[in-house]
C-alpha cells in the first residue's frame, strides 16, 4: 500500500473522530413499553388536623425557617397510573415523585434528587429566588374531582400593617396540584386572598413570590459528564428553542420576558415548567445546593399583585424525553388536560445538519423492533441493511484494496528502478494506476461518504430512549444506552479506562485490525507505517469509544464483522479472476 494511500486512510479516519468529538461536543447526547393499569388505584383521603394559629409574616421580609414539630409534621401520599407521589405539609411540597413505568437500580425512578435533608420541589419562596422558603405547616386535603386527582393546601396568615399601627391584613394561601391518571402533565395553582379585599400586600424587591423545582432531577447519577448525563437549561419563546448557556461565575441565568416553557433537560428525562400569561421571570441555577456539586434548579418569580385575588396556574411535564408522551400535549385528544400546541416535544435533542438521517435510521430501528422485540438483534438488522445500502460503495473499495495487492510485485520493481529518480517513479506508478484501472484514493472515499451515517448512528444510539435499559444478552449487554462491563474492579481506576473491564470495545478493535490485516500485501505486512495505521489507530478509537454506548459499539463492531466477510469474498474471486 502506498504512503499516499495511508496517509488518505489516517487523514480519513481522523475525520471521522473529529466529526464524532464535534458531534459530542455541539449537540451532546430513549422507550420502555407502557404499562396500562386496568383500574385506578385508591386515591388515599385524609384530613389532617393541624395547628391552625394565625403565623405572623413580615410582607418586605423572607419568612425564616421553622423547626420541623413531628406533633404538626405530615406526608402524604397520591398515586395516579404514572405517579407515586409523595408530599409533605410542611410548605405544601413535593418530597418525591417516582415514575411507576421507569426504573433506576431496580426501583422505581425518582424525579426529584435529592439528599435525605434537601430542599422538597415547589416550595414558595416570599420575594425572588433569594428568599427563604415559606415553612409553615399547611392543612392538607387530598380527593378525587371528576378523572381528576387533587392534592390541596391551604394556610391562613397575617400581614403586620406597614403603618406601624399593629393592624395586620389577613392573607389566605392555597396550593392545589391536580393530576390525570395517564399525564405525565399536573397542574400547580397558587392564590392569594385578602379577605380584607384589599391589594395584596407582598412586594420583596419587584415580587409577590417565587416557585421553585429542585434541587436536581432525576435519575441519579455520578456525575454530569455531558455523555452519559447532561443538563440543559432550555426554553421555548415565540416558536423558538434556545439552549440558555449556564455563566461558569454567576451560576445562575434569568430570563424576562414571557416564554412559553422552561425546561431542566437531563439525557432520557426532564422538567418542563409552563407558565401562564403572566410575565414571571424565569431562572435556572446550577449553583452547589445541599451535597451537589452542580444543582439543576428552575425558578418562576412573580411580580407584584395589584388585586385582592389573585390565583396563578402552572404546569408542569415530569417524565421521560420520549416523542410518545412530548407530542401529545400537541393534540388535546391524546391528553387529560385536553392541552394543545405546547411543542414539549421540541426538548427533544436535534442534531441540526444530520437530524433528518437519524429519524430515517431510528424509523428503521423501531420498525425491526417491532418484528423482533429485542433492541440488540433490531440494531444488528440496521447494521445489515445499511451495509447493503453502502455496498456498491464498499465493494468498489475492497475490489481496489485486491488490485491495490495484485500490483504490488510491479509497484516493487518500479520503486528499485527508479529509487534514484523519485519524479519518474511517481509518473510511472500513475501510469501503472491508470492501466491497471485502479485509484488509490478509492479505498478512502467509501469511508468518508460513511461518515454523516456514523454520525447519525452516534447520536442516535447515545440518546435514543427505547435503548434505556433494554438489553441484548441480558448477563453480558443489559443496558444499551451504557457501556457494557464484565468486571468491575473499583475503588481501583486506570486512566483513559476507569474501573470496568469492556468486551465490546475490544472486540470492536479486534475486528477492525482483521479487517486492516485482511487489505495489506506480503510487501506492507512489516511497513511501518502500515503497522502504525494497523494497531495505532484502532487503539486510538479504543479510548475514544472506550465508554461508549453498548448499542453504538455493537453496530460498529457488527460493521467490522460484515466488512470481513466481504472483504474475504472479494479477495477470493479476485484470485480466481487472476488465476483464470
Amino acid at each position: 500500500m502506498e504512503k499516499n494511500t495511508i496517509y488518505a486512510i489516517i487523514l480519513s479516519v481522523c475525520v471521522i473522530s473529529l466529526g464524532f468529538y464535534i458531534q459530542r461536543k455541539l449537540f451532546p447526547l430513549p422507550q420502555e413499553e407502557r404499562h396500562v393499569v386496568t383500574e385506578s388505584e385508591r386515591i388515599i383521603q385524609e384530613q389532617i388536623k393541624e395547628d391552625t394559629s394565625k403565623v405572623a409574616l413580615d410582607a418586605a421580609a423572607a419568612i425564616t425557617n421553622r423547626e420541623e414539630d413531628p406533633d404538626y409534621y405530615r406526608e402524604v401520599s397520591l398515586q395516579t397510573e404514572v405517579f407515586d407521589i409523595t408530599f409533605s405539609n410542611l410548605g405544601g411540597t413535593i418530597k418525591s415523585i417516582k415514575l411507576k413505568e421507569h426504573f433506576d437500580g431496580g426501583e422505581m425512578l425518582e424525579m426529584i434528587n435529592k439528599n435525605k435533608d434537601s430542599i422538597t420541589a415547589f416550595n414558595i419562596y416570599m420575594g425572588d429566588i433569594n428568599a427563604d422558603p415559606l415553612n409553615v405547616y399547611f392543612d392538607t386535603r387530598i380527593y378525587s374531582q371528576g378523572d381528576s386527582m387533587i392534592a390541596e393546601f391551604t394556610k391562613d396568615i397575617d400581614i403586620p400593617s406597614r403603618s406601624g399601627t399593629g393592624e395586620s391584613t389577613p392573607l389566605s394561601i392555597v396550593k392545589k396540584y391536580i393530576f390525570k391518571p395517564y399525564d405525565y402533565l399536573m397542574e400547580l395553582q397558587i392564590q392569594f386572598l385578602n379577605k380584607n379585599n384589599l391589594i395584596i400586600p407582598l412586594d420583596k424587591g419587584g415580587y409577590a413570590y417565587t416557585i421553585g423545582f429542585g434541587p436536581q432531577i432525576g435519575p441519579k447519577f455520578d456525575k454530569i459528564d455531558d455523555k452519559k448525563e447532561f443538563r440543559r437549561y432550555v426554553t421555548d419563546m415565540g416558536g423558538k428553542k434556545k439552549i440558555n448557556k449556564m455563566p461558569k461565575e454567576k451560576g445562575e441565568v434569568s430570563i424576562y420576558e414571557r416564554i412559553n416553557w422552561a425546561a431542566i433537560s437531563g439525557k432520557y428525562f426532564t422538567v418542563i415548567g409552563i407558565p401562564d400569561a403572566t410575565v414571571y421571570t424565569t431562572t435556572f441555577s446550577n449553583r452547589p445546593v445541599d451535597g451537589f456539586d452542580e444543582g439543576a434548579r428552575l425558578f418562576f418569580s412573580r411580580p407584584v399583585i395589584r388585586s385582592s385575588n389573585n390565583v396563578d396556574v402552572f404546569k408542569f411535564y415530569i417524565g421521560p424525553k420520549s416523542p410518545e408522551y412530548l407530542k401529545a400535549y400537541n393534540d388535546p385528544e391524546k391528553n387529560g388536560f385536553k392541552m394543545k400546541g405546547l411543542n414539549l416535544d421540541r426538548i427533544l435533542d436535534t442534531r441540526a445538519m444530520l437530524g433528518w438521517l437519524q429519524e430515517i435510521l431510528k424509523a428503521m430501528l423501531n420498525f425491526f423492533y417491532s418484528l423482533v422485540p429485542n433492541y440488540g438483534i433490531a440494531i444488528i438488522l440496521l447494521t445489515i441493511v445499511v451495509k447493503i445500502v453502502m455496498f456498491p460503495l464498499t465493494h468498489k473499495s475492497y475490489v481496489s484494496s485486491s488490485k491495490m495487492s495484485g500490483l504490488s510485485p510491479k509497484m516493487a520493481e518500479l520503486k528499485e528502478k527508479y529509487k534514484g529518480n523519485p519524479q519518474k517513479m511517481n509518473q510511472e506508478v500513475a501510469a501503472l494506476y491508470k492501466k491497471a484501472g485502479v485509484n488509490p484514493l478509492g479505498g478512502c472515499l467509501p469511508l468518508l461518504l460513511q461518515m454523516p451515517i456514523f454520525i447519525a448512528l452516534y447520536g442516535l444510539l447515545s440518546s435514543h430512549f427505547e435503548l434505556r435499559g433494554a438489553s441484548f444478552i441480558s448477563v453480558w449487554i443489559y443496558d444499551l444506552s451504557v457501556a457494557d462491563s464484565i468486571y468491575n474492579f473499583a475503588p481501583m481506576s486506570i486512566p483513559f479506562i476507569g474501573s470496568d473491564v469492556r468486551l465490546l470495545p475490544l472486540l470492536m478493535i479486534t475486528t477492525q485490525i482483521i479487517s486492516t490485516k485482511l487489505m495489506q500485501t506480503p510487501e506492507t505486512v512489516n511497513n511501518n507505517q502500515m503497522k502504525m495505521m494497523t494497531y495505532m489507530l484502532p487503539l486510538m478509537f479504543l479510548f475514544f469509544l472506550y465508554d461508549a454506548p453498548s448499542g453504538l459499539l455493537l453496530y460498529w463492531t457488527m460493521t467490522n464483522v460484515l466488512g470481513i466477510v466481504q472483504q474475504i469474498i472479494v479477495n477470493k474471486v479476485m484470485r480466481k479472476k487472476k488465476s483464470a
